[in-house]
């Protein structure tokens, strides 16, 4: 059938550190039935190859760039952020002062909720992603880039091995929230927050966090009718020229099944480009 999956057999090469090259091919993205008219029409897109970042971004990594360029963040620049705890009522984020890449719940509770090295950066808005990619030479990955390396030839499933949050071991393979609210975490996956980037086994193509632990920014400005837009089937699309919002995918340690329920591999997410969260964070992309 039309939408059925062509994966093409990755050459083996030697790459930049830490990058996995993520073989070209053709998929299907989106879906027919979905709760969300924006994840609306599956179509096809073919990608040529390219290499991807195995993990998220790191605190150590994003710590070492500013130390080299100086950088200050999109939070920083405003005095605030915006994050989330447990406990938090009416599912409601809040704006903290002095909360940044650093002290991603405040610098008052810096010392409740540690933050170490090998956990994947948060508080660092699309501005602040972009510039840590290009002190690298690199790129944000597309939206559909990111989809299909993700998939890493899974098809139309919500998670790269199935459509349950356990693998088939049994345990589970992302970070998110287990609970009705967020007033308690049932911590079924372990983790209460941000989880270690390699906390969770990798998918096929050999990269970690998929899914769940933080939202990851894409290069793509976000529009409801993008799906549509390539629904006669598109090769390495960008996305709109223009918007107001970054497209940002995976979902993160803060979604439930009640609360955003975007964890997974069809919900798109849309943030503003300068708005920085203790859950979004990034990976870093460049063509073969």
């Amino acid at each position: 059938m039309w939408w059925s999956l062509l994966i093409a057999t990755a050459t083996a090469s030697a790459g930049p550190p830490g990058m996995v090259l993520v073989p070209a091919g053709t998929f299907v993205m989106g879906r027919e039935f979905g709760p969300h008219a924006d994840e609306k029409p599956p179509h096809r897109v073919t990608l040529d190859a390219f290499w991807l970042d195995e993990t998220l971004v790191t605190v150590a990594d994003f710590r070492a760039f500013v130390e080299r360029t100086g950088h200050v963040t999109s939070a920083e620049r405003v005095g605030f952020g915006m994050t989330a705890t447990v406990g938090m009522k009416n599912w409601a984020w809040e704006k903290k002062p002095g909360a940044n890449w650093r002290a991603p719940w405040g610098p008052d509770r810096s010392a409740e909720i540690p933050l170490g090295d090998d956990l994947p950066v948060t508080m660092v808005s699309h501005h602040d992603a972009r510039a840590y990619c290009a002190e690298r030479g690199l790129r944000l990955p597309t939206e559909a880039e990111w989809e299909y390396a993700m998939r890493a030839g899974s098809q139309g499933t919500r998670y790269p091995w199935g459509n349950s949050a356990r693998r088939p071991d049994g345990k589970m393979g992302l970070n998110f929230w287990q609970g009705d609210g967020h007033e308690h975490n049932l911590l079924e996956d372990g983790y209460l927050y941000l989880s270690p980037v390699r906390a969770f086994p990798p998918n096929a193509f050999g990269l970690y966090d998929p899914v769940g632990n933080v939202w990851q920014w894409t290069a793509d400005w976000y529009a409801a009718d993008t799906y549509a837009r390539g629904a006669g089937g598109v090769r390495n699309p960008t996305g709109p020229r223009a918007g107001t919002h970054k497209v940002a995918r995976g979902g993160s340690w803060w979604c439930s099944a009640k609360t955003c329920s975007g964890y997974g591999l069809f919900a798109r997410g849309k943030t503003a480009p300068e708005a920085a969260y203790s859950n979004n964070g990034f990976r870093c992309a460049r063509e073969r």
